[in-house]
This record gives structure tokens, C-alpha cells and sequence, in this order.
């Protein structure tokens, strides 16, 4: 519980943690609130408009754009006792690193959780607000916004994970988070769209799966016909994050602290 404790107060007194719930949730409303102008204004060329759930429900989806910096985050708590040189005494007063990494682990999902249901719930309000200004607008799907908050919940607690085994793996934070930011925003998205049979079982498109809804707009980034039901997806993203924190625990335990 002393490392639970200790942990929980690197993550909300550390000022770079705020800014990376600032930055989640500007990219979220963002991207919730200039779909609807999109869809608006190219509605033929996407085959559909706002007076359609699936273009509602699109516009909301969105609100799960923060994501990446779940990841970050989990980055961070880790790959950050070294690049400031506290990994040495954080090892140090607790010897038994699997207990350190299981403190780092469990509160890297709860501050990714938390990423994502303030910057999700956050767009949401602004996309209400957004649409409110259009006319003939579709009411969105009866479960997109419990499907979201879900996805939302396990997307955060799980990229959190993978977050602190990538620091764990790397070390060097700068390096870490480069790495992921390439991978989830070129790599990921080239192979869910050149191959989206075998995309379809990455990060993004499992996040997206957990979403349940149903938009057949390539253009906008989502074609969700292919992707695989809810809970299928759930499982191999609770997967993803059960291999990482083990990889993290067994390198940690293995290889010299400096």
C-alpha cells in the first residue's frame, strides 16, 4: 500500500501529468466537434449526414482520440525514474521490484482510466453543444455513449499498462514515447487500412470495435464492418495489456538499475 501511496502521488502532483489530461482533452473535443462540419459539408462525397445515426455516432466516437496519451502517461512513470535518476532510489527502498512494478502498473491503468473519462466525457458535452447548432440531427445510437465510456475505460487501463512496460523496456523516455507515437499514428493505422483483416486485431482497431458502432465512412477513418464483436475485441485488448506487464515484470527483475 506505502508504494501504492507513492505512486499515486507522482501521478497528480507531477505537472506534465496534468498537461497530458490538458492535451487529451483538447484533442478529443476537437476532433468531437469539427466531424460534424466535415460531415456537413462533404455529406455526398461520405454518403451520409447528420440527419443518420451513423454520422452521430461517428462524431462521437471521436471522443476516444486522447487515448494515446494513456499510453504516455504510463511512459512516463516509469521511463521517468530514469531519465530524472530516481530509479536507483525508488529500487533501492523497495527491493522486491516485481512489487514496485505491480504498484507502477496498477496506477498507470487508473491514470489512464482517468485520461480517458475526463477528455471522453468532456467531448461529449462539446459535440451536444456542436450539434445543437445543425439541423435534422439523428439521435445517436441507444448504448454508443455506455459502449464508449467502456472502451474508454479498458483502452486507458490497458495502453496505461503497455505505457509503463515500454518504459520499463526502453528506458529512455524520449525514445519510448517517439516510438509509440509513430507506431499509433503511422504504423498502426497504414496496417489497419492496407490489411484490415490482420489491423483489425491491433490497438486502434480493437478500441474502435469496443465502440459497437456500425459506420461505413472510409473517408472519415471508420469502417467498422470487419472489426470484431465487442467482447472479442475486449478480450485480446485485456490480452495486450496481460502480455506487456509481463514482459515488464520479467525485464525489470532481470537487468541492472543505474
Amino acid at each position: 500500500m506505502n508504494l501504492i501511496k507513492s505512486e499515486w502521488r507522482k501521478l497528480i502532483y507531477a505537472r506534465a501529468h496534468w498537461g497530458l489530461l490538458i492535451a487529451a482533452t483538447f484533442i478529443s473535443t476537437l476532433s468531437v466537434v469539427v466531424t460534424p462540419f466535415i460531415i456537413d459539408s462533404q455529406g455526398e462525397l461520405f454518403g451520409f449526414g447528420l440527419d443518420q445515426t451513423e454520422a452521430v455516432d461517428s462524431t462521437y466516437a471521436n471522443g476516444i482520440s486522447g487515448y494515446i496519451f494513456a499510453i504516455i502517461l504510463g511512459i512516463m512513470l516509469m521511463a521517468g525514474e530514469f531519465r530524472h535518476g530516481t530509479a536507483v532510489a525508488t529500487f533501492l527502498t523497495a527491493p522486491k521490484r516485481g512489487s514496485v512494478l505491480a504498484a507502477k502498473l496498477a496506477i498507470a491503468a487508473v491514470g489512464g482510466v482517468l485520461i480517458m473519462w475526463v477528455s471522453a466525457g468532456i467531448s461529449f458535452l462539446a459535440g451536444y453543444v456542436t450539434l445543437m447548432s445543425f439541423e435534422n440531427v439523428a439521435s445517436p445510437s441507444e448504448n454508443l455513449f455506455l459502449n464508449t465510456m467502456i472502451a474508454s475505460t479498458i483502452g486507458g487501463a490497458v495502453l496505461g499498462v503497455i505505457g509503463v512496460a515500454l518504459g520499463t523496456l526502453v528506458r529512455n523516455q524520449m525514445l519510448a514515447i517517439t516510438g509509440a507515437l509513430v507506431y499509433l499514428f503511422v504504423i498502426d493505422p497504414i496496417l489497419l487500412t492496407v490489411w484490415p483483416d490482420t489491423g483489425k486485431y491491433l490497438p486502434t482497431g480493437l478500441i474502435t470495435a469496443m465502440l459497437a458502432i456500425d459506420v461505413d465512412a472510409p473517408e472519415l477513418g471508420f469502417d467498422t464492418s470487419n472489426y470484431l464483436p465487442p467482447l472479442e475485441a475486449t478480450g485480446f485488448l485485456l490480452l495486450y495489456g496481460a502480455v506487456f506487464a509481463a514482459v515488464a515484470v520479467a525485464t525489470s527483475l532481470r537487468r541492472d538499475i543505474d
